[in-house]
């Protein structure tokens, strides 16, 4: 399996030459042309993770591309299926389990918006926006490491309590590289802590048994 990292909280996960897309966006770059796509998981609706010219144009290159998405984002994107924690779907051979359900709040006691994590074929965790605990163990963790709706302590804490093999940083653009650098000594302690590897990824690099350019 191969884990390409997009812009900020972008992720693509390939198996078997399918891949699956998380929150594709386009901030400073461009996503390249992507086929085999099966499905796209759009965890909420802000938009920094959700552009709907994006989302368009990967569907048009991949028309049976199935989209998941929140019950409050899915009137925004067409033909799009609504997923609620507990739900499970078998497609082309990745098993997406999804969890949670609200985004972290950004104002105490004021909710945001719903938000969806997933669990891919056991093995890899993407909350979103969120610090939900999914109901398994990870290899590969995706954990936020700048936003608003954040401290670092609360990055580093989640990946104790999932204590997963692999961590990669995400929802990153909002860091210069100073920023990043900081935040990152941060998380390689937790990392440390619980015998995890910190595999920062830039836009198009890939994470398999090395790191190498999205093809």
């Amino acid at each position: 399996m191969k884990i390409t990292k997009l812009e900020h909280s972008g992720i693509i996960i390939e198996k078997d030459g399918k891949r699956v897309v998380f929150d594709p966006v386009e901030i400073k770059g461009k996503i390249p042309k992507l086929e085999n796509v099966v499905a796209i998981v759009v965890t909420h609706k802000h938009g920094d993770h959700l552009q709907l010219e994006i989302i368009a144009g990967i569907r048009r290159d991949n028309p049976a591309v199935k989209i998941f998405t929140t019950s409050d984002t899915v009137s925004l994107i067409e033909d799009a299926i609504s997923v609620k924690s507990g739900d499970s779907f078998e497609i082309d051979g990745f098993k997406l389990d999804f969890f949670g359900e609200n985004h972290a709040d950004i104002i105490p006691g004021q909710t945001p918006c719903e938000n969806i994590g997933v669990v891919v074929d056991d093995r890899i965790i993407n909350p979103g926006d969120s610090f939900d605990q999914p109901n398994a163990k990870a290899d590969v963790l995706c954990v936020a490491i700048s936003a608003p709706w954040l401290k670092i302590v609360e990055s580093m804490n989640y990946v104790k309590s999932i204590r997963p093999k692999t961590v990669i940083p995400v929802h990153d653009a909002f860091l210069s590289e100073f920023g990043e650098s900081v935040s990152g000594s941060w998380m390689k302690k937790a990392c440390d802590e619980v015998g995890a590897d910190y595999k920062e990824l830039r836009p198009g690099e890939s994470m398999t048994d090395n790191v190498e350019s999205l093809g």
